[in-house]
């Protein structure tokens, strides 16, 4: 007994580190968006730019991304995980390396844009391994974990803004110094998905990868026959999608949630807290309007910390309280941030409350709105997008969602603007807490638990019973 219980742990580090090692390469792409985010003024002033240039900076790293997905949604179908996860890592430290050194501000614009590039094929290869490599149990800590390490780097790249630039040969050293020991490493001992080498017609790999990755034998012999019961036909991907009325639905669906999650604010709402903060101040005095583009350190800090805070609460609360539970109290807490900060500017305008503490609630309230997003968002894209898509499906589903994510946003980011402009800023807030609350009643409604359950056994049920909802009635 004392050795199974032994084998068991070993197996379970083993693959929690497989999943270590993929996540760690998502840290590089957040601390290139980390470095653009807390080096505006610098930038600014070495390329002699406007601040309309500095956003199309981030839009250009969004393009990037727009086609990384396309383009790596395709590479997992043909290509696996593992090759597409380690190019793009590769490409993308090179295109790190380049954004710190470029020389001119076209040569950044090509860096940010390939960076992007790399990291859509990444995400989207790196959520779907994850996802098919996890134990059961812990399926949503190990796809969470993604978006720990991606927080991780903006924040660290935020607290060495004031080094970095005057360090930028060191810094690029250092960058190689510790992504080629990962690549390495992820090279040689990286298996591949089983669940593509089952589709790829290669059962034998799949069960001797699976054998490595499971307690015992007859467990993996167990996922494989689950595994080769869903891979059974011919249509995959988009003939799929045409051809089955099951999988439109549910693809329908995840983008419906995708839909809400942006109009309630989860996805635009850290990006432009700063901006929304900023705005705030300078209407109330507290910030001189020639400074309203500066990086405010602590803000900055305080935000991305809470970013951190909520990926980390994602990986920890994901698989212990449950997919849904998490969804609800996000968005629950997100409605609570949004009403104080509204309650707390109309206060401040009637000169009700003073508008020193107005400001100090107002970041407060905003902080928490950052972290409770950033949790939600960290448990859909990482975990349940991929936890719904079928086998034969799933990398072209998560493609198009992730697509439309990005679309959603740049949308967003350019409305949100101009709503702010023209009617204020309480009127984007009153909008993203309407949003709110359908968001809400939608999860709570339709949305089932998905943890604990494997993969193909989620599949099975949904198809043969044609709803999603039929997940509700499901066993652990």
């Amino acid at each position: 007994m004392a050795v199974n219980i032994n084998i068991s742990r070993n197996r379970s580090v083993q693959v929690f580190l497989y999943i270590t090692v993929v996540s760690c390469m998502a840290a590089i792409f957040g601390f290139n968006l980390g470095g653009v985010l807390s080096s505006k003024v610098r930038l600014i002033n070495i390329f002699m730019l406007e601040i309309y240039d500095m956003d199309s900076i981030i839009s250009t790293f969004l393009l990037g991304a727009l086609v990384g997905f396309f383009v790596g949604g395709r590479l997992a179908n043909t290509s696996g995980r593992i090759l597409p996860i380690l190019g793009s890592f590769a490409l993308g430290v090179i295109g790190q390396c380049s954004s710190t050194l470029a020389p001119t501000f076209s040569t950044l614009f090509i860096a940010e844009f390939s960076v992007g590039t790399c990291f859509g094929i990444y995400f989207v290869c790196a959520v779907c391994y994850i996802s098919e490599i996890s134990m059961r149990k812990s399926r949503g800590k190990s796809g969470a974990l993604i978006s720990v390490f991606l927080c991780l780097g903006l924040l660290f790249a935020a607290l060495l803004k004031d080094v970095l630039p005057y360090n930028s040969i060191t810094s690029v050293v250092t960058m190689l110094c510790l992504s080629v020991p990962l690549l390495i490493i992820g090279y040689l001992r990286l298996p591949e998905s089983p669940r593509y080498l089952a589709l790829s017609s290669s059962s034998d790999e799949a069960l001797s990868v699976l054998i490595r990755l499971r307690y015992s034998t007859s467990e993996a012999a167990r996922e494989l026959a689950a595994i080769n019961e869903c891979v059974l036909g011919e249509d995959k991907g988009i003939t799929l999608f045409f051809r089955s009325i099951v999988y439109r639905r549910q693809l329908w669906f995840l983008l419906f949630l995708t839909f809400l999650a942006n109009c309630s604010g989860c996805i635009i709402g850290p990006y432009m807290s700063m901006d929304m903060l900023k705005a705030f101040f300078v209407s109330v005095g507290q910030l001189h309007p020639n400074a309203r583009y500066d990086m405010i350190s602590t803000l900055l800090y305080a935000t991305l910390s809470a970013a951190f805070a909520g990926s980390y609460m994602g990986f920890i609360l994901a698989d212990s309280v449950g997919r849904r539970k998490v969804l609800m109290f996000s968005i629950i807490f997100n409605q609570a941030m949004l009403f104080a900060t509204y309650i707390c500017m109309l206060s401040a305008a009637d000169h009700i409350l003073d508008h020193a503490a107005a400001s100090v609630l107002v970041s407060v309230f905003m902080t928490g709105f950052v972290f409770s997003s950033v949790l939600a968002m960290s448990v859909m894209m990482t975990v349940l997008y991929t936890e719904f898509l079928p086998i034969k499906g799933r990398e072209f589903g998560f493609t198009v969602i992730m697509i439309a994510n990005v679309i959603l946003m740049m949308i967003g980011m350019y409305f949100f603007t101009k709503i702010g402009r023209l009617f204020g800023p309480m009127a984007v807030y009153a909008f993203f807490m309407f949003s709110g609350i359908l968001f809400f009643a939608v999860v709570y409604r339709v949305l089932p638990e998905t943890r604990h359950h494997l993969l193909e056994t989620m599949e099975n049920t949904i198809f043969n019973n044609r709803s999603i909802g039929a997940l509700k009635e499901l066993k652990s």
